[in-house]
Order: C-alpha cells, then structure tokens, then sequence
C-alpha cells in the first residue's frame, strides 16, 4: 500500500511539473513554445493515464500456463518481476547504452544534426538486425520528421558538422533549408 502511494505522489508530482512547464510555454513565441508543447502535451497526458491506473490500482491478473503472455498494456505486467542478469551481462549492455549515445553524439558533431541523426539511426538499427527495408523506412521517417518539425515547423537551422568545416567541403545544398528558400546562418 506504501509503495501505491509513493507511485501516486511521484506521478502527481511529474503531472504537476509538466503542466507547470505548459503554463510557462503558453506565453512564448510559437517557435520557442512549439518544442516545449510537442514533447510537454503527450508527455502530461501519459502522466495522467499512469495517475488514473494508479488511483485505481487495477489488480494483478494471473496468467493461465497454457495461455499466451500478457499484452504491453495488461497490467499484470508491472508486478512481474524480470529475470535477473549476470553482472557480466549487465556491464555489457550498460556499456553498449553508453557507446551508443556516444556514438550519436559523435555523428552529430561531425556531419551535423540532420544527417548525424539520421546515419546515427541507421547505424544502430542495422547493428540491432534489422532487416534493411526496415532500417531505410525507420531511418526516412525519423529524418523526415527531423526535417518536419525543425525545419520546416520552427525554421532552426543546425551548423553543419565538423568534418565538413575540416575537410572545406562544400555543403551548399546540404545545409540549406528545405522547406523555405533560406540560407542557413551557420554556413561560413
């Protein structure tokens, strides 16, 4: 019963935090609220989904032996408890994480943000066996939803990336805005 009311203090307190940030946001510039509310209006409305199943507190349900697992959303889920990893096995995949987001970080410094984000996805997808038609539809969207949401919705424009400053390679094309005939500030 403690551990119920801990989930619900702490869910409450998050919900409260991100309206907060919402309440902030509303009296900005729309390029400066647009993020703000892109990631704060589902993010407070799963909130508010946890704080309604925690208010519930749906019961447990056990799961027949010959029946299939549960679904994501069942919740007897969240009282299952996971198998427990070596260490071995712990440090491996807690190092992997750490590479990983290295890694992105590498490649939007080197060849920018658009394209950083975009290699840097299809990297990790191809590395975690993924088919290839997968990793190229995957990788389109998130880049098309780079392009969408930056570009075209709050027209910030990236510096190019490292390796092209280095290499004087030119990145006229590259750089440019896609969606508006706009010259990014950065190119040099």
């Amino acid at each position: 019963m403690r551990s119920r009311r801990l989930s619900i203090a702490f869910t409450g307190g998050l919900f409260l935090v991100m309206a907060w940030a919402l309440w902030e946001a509303y009296g900005w510039e729309l390029q400066a609220s647009l993020m703000a509310w892109l990631i704060g209006l589902p993010t407070a409305a799963l909130l508010a989904l946890q704080l309604v199943r925690d208010f519930l507190g749906q019961p447990e349900q056990a799961v027949s032996a010959d029946g299939d697992e549960p679904g994501l959303l069942d919740p007897s889920l969240a009282g299952r408890e996971a198998e427990p990893l070596d260490p071995a096995e712990e440090r491996r995949r807690t190092a992997s994480i750490i590479c990983w987001i290295l890694g992105f970080a590498a490649a939007i410094w080197l060849v920018g943000f658009q394209f950083g984000i975009g290699l840097a996805t299809l990297l990790y997808l191809k590395s975690a066996g993924e088919r290839w038609l997968t990793v190229m539809g995957i990788t389109a969207a998130v880049l098309a939803g780079v392009v969408l949401v930056f570009d075209c919705g709050m027209h910030i424009f990236f510096a190019e990336g490292k390796l092209f400053t280095w290499t004087g390679m030119s990145t006229g094309p590259l750089f440019n805005s896609f969606c508006y005939q706009v010259t990014s500030p950065f190119r040099g």
